[in-house]
């Protein structure tokens, strides 16, 4: 955390070599600690503040956004002993890991593990909410899912979450990659997803202003109930990024998660609002990785799920036209038959007779 705490406030966080050129160690004393941070704006009247949790400490930190600015290019980014997950509320921040810059919009997220560097620079308005895991609280949490008899407990077991974070604890394993997971929430969770987000940073931070008989247990849950959240594919898409991925790559697995969850059918304005980056942007990273032009990209998603539904169910060519916002069925059938070589009628009875040859064989 930056700034200077205020007077009489303990931070939970111990920082080794802070005038290191390779960057600080941020050490937590305290199993777990919240950290959030609101930036007013990027001009020079605005002002960054940051309050950080923990059981047993608190401490308040203000300073102006130019000389948090300043710092962003001059200082060497700082890692941690613990895991962070940074969850950004409202505005935007790019995070800048080991030298290479993200933009994370609203909503976005990501889970670093402990041997990366980082720093956080505000672009705009913004909240964020920080939460730190130390590597003895996160084997408790991992320990209780092993031992529970709910699947819907275990099944966090099976996670992306789950797999970085245990390769990172690994003695063969987590002390030589440097990597993170990226979060970007689905288009149908988004607003849930953002409630439910919002409504646990709330109570974790009330619970550790105001605790009471219970407040311990109450935290483990609160925590539970994000690592859950989190770890669900229906709330966000998860990608694994290694320090040797490409950061276009990044951009453009976001772009492609976005794209097949709504069957190609999503603008480039919608793009632009969900991943805040522009339209001229985007167009360049899906034709550098994929060769095509955003529009025909976006329909090769559509015509799968057309020919998915062909061969899978029995709704009509003009249902299946309607329901990926085709108004046009001449269109439809065109864009098709460019794909496929067939006619949607014709698809749909060449592979009605290989699955009933198929059928028969197994018979």
């Amino acid at each position: 955390m930056n700034g200077h705490p205020s007077a009489g406030t303990v931070s939970p966080l111990v920082i080794d070599n802070p005038g290191s050129e390779f960057g600080a160690l941020y050490r937590t004393t305290a199993p777990f600690q919240i950290t959030y941070e609101y930036c007013s704006g990027v001009s020079e009247e605005d002002y960054i503040n940051s309050v950080s949790l923990s059981m047993e400490n608190a401490s308040l930190c203000r300073e102006t956004y130019v000389g948090h600015n300043r710092q962003y290019h001059a200082k060497a980014p700082h890692f941690h002993d613990y895991f962070e997950i940074m969850l950004v509320l409202r505005g935007s921040v790019v995070q800048r890991i080991e030298n290479r810059e993200y933009l994370y919009p609203a909503g976005g997220c990501c889970l670093l593990n402990r041997n990366l560097r980082h720093y956080e620079n505000f672009q705009s308005e913004a909240e964020l909410l920080f939460v730190g895991l130390s590597a003895e609280y996160v084997r408790k949490i991992l320990a209780y899912f092993r031992g529970n008899v709910f699947p819907e407990e275990k099944r966090f077991l099976d996670s992306e979450v789950c797999r970085l974070i245990t390769a990172d604890l690994s003695e063969s394993d987590g002390g030589v990659k440097q990597e993170y997971l990226d979060f970007i929430p689905t288009v149908q969770m988004q607003e849930k997803t953002g409630r439910q987000v919002r409504r646990i940073a709330s109570e974790l931070i009330l619970t550790l202003l105001l605790p009471d008989f219970g407040a311990a247990l109450r935290i483990d849950s609160l925590i539970c109930s994000l690592l859950g959240g989190l770890s669900d594919p229906a709330n966000y898409h998860h990608t694994r990024v290694t320090l040797d991925a490409v950061g276009e790559s990044l951009i453009f697995s976001r772009i492609s998660r976005l794209i097949e969850e709504q069957n190609g059918r999503i603008s480039r304005a919608e793009l632009e609002r969900r991943l805040n980056y522009s339209g001229h942007h985007i167009n360049y990273i899906v034709g550098k990785y994929s060769g095509m032009c955003l529009y025909d990209y976006c329909m090769g998603f559509c015509m799968k799920k057309a020919a998915r539904d062909l061969k899978n169910t029995t709704a009509s060519v003009s249902e299946i036209a309607s329901g990926l916002g085709f108004s046009n069925r001449t269109h439809f059938y065109s864009l098709f038959k460019k794909a496929y070589g067939l006619t949607p009628r014709q698809y749909r009875a060449a592979h009605a007779g290989a699955a009933q040859t198929q059928t028969s064989g197994n018979a």
